[in-house]
């Protein structure tokens, strides 16, 4: 039942439970007497989460109010550690490596300048922990040195190909398709996927 006067306690109606948009108890970002949220004050924690960016999995922050609940979804904030070339995200503690490598003479490997770690490209190629960017280049360089791994040419054969998003074709219009085209890095045969979305 509305009142005719309302005794208000900050942003509230002590006898009708009216709310009003002024007098809060703000604790951050939420009122404790009536439940409001506003944009500043929140208290996020953060953990990492695999986000898919026009084909591409990519790692991002994602963060979640303590207080509300919000979820915003941020880049990573990488600082240097004691470790000579790894990053770590200050918010989610998601770590990087950022070695400056350079070829090894006479070698299918690479040297990083910074910490003196050796890298094997037909190991780089073979690993599947490693990541696709990681591969590519390694096996860009097995081609040109005319070494690529006879495991790779068999996986290929056998339909196991190492796949790269090589275009996206973006949705146009509601109910129209979108389109991701893969390519395999060691032998080059495309693949089209199409969604054809609700």
């Amino acid at each position: 039942m509305a009142c005719l006067f309302h005794k208000w306690d900050g942003c509230k109606c002590a006898k009708c439970g009216k709310t009003r948009d002024e007098q809060h108890d703000w604790n951050g970002c939420k009122c404790r007497k009536c439940g409001r949220t506003r944009r500043e004050g929140h208290d996020y924690f953060y953990r990492q989460r695999r986000k898919n960016v026009f084909g591409q999995e990519k790692l991002w922050c994602e963060g979640e109010c303590r207080i509300c609940g919000n979820i915003i979804d941020i880049e990573h904030d990488y600082r240097p550690t004691d470790k000579k070339c790894v990053l770590r995200c200050a918010r989610c503690s998601h770590a990087i490596e950022v070695h400056q490598f350079s070829l090894v003479p006479g070698k299918c490997a690479e040297i990083c300048r910074v910490c003196g770690e050796e890298r094997d490209y037909i190991q780089i190629a073979l690993r599947k922990s490693e990541p696709i960017q990681n591969r590519e280049a390694a096996v860009r360089r097995l081609k040109e040195a005319n070494m690529v791994p006879d495991e790779l040419k068999e996986n290929c054969e056998r339909g196991d190909h190492l796949w790269k998003v090589s275009k996206v074709n973006p949705q146009r219009f509601q109910g129209g398709a979108s389109s991701t085209e893969y390519t395999c890095v060691v032998c080059g045969k495309k693949n089209v996927e199409v969604d054809w979305g609700d």
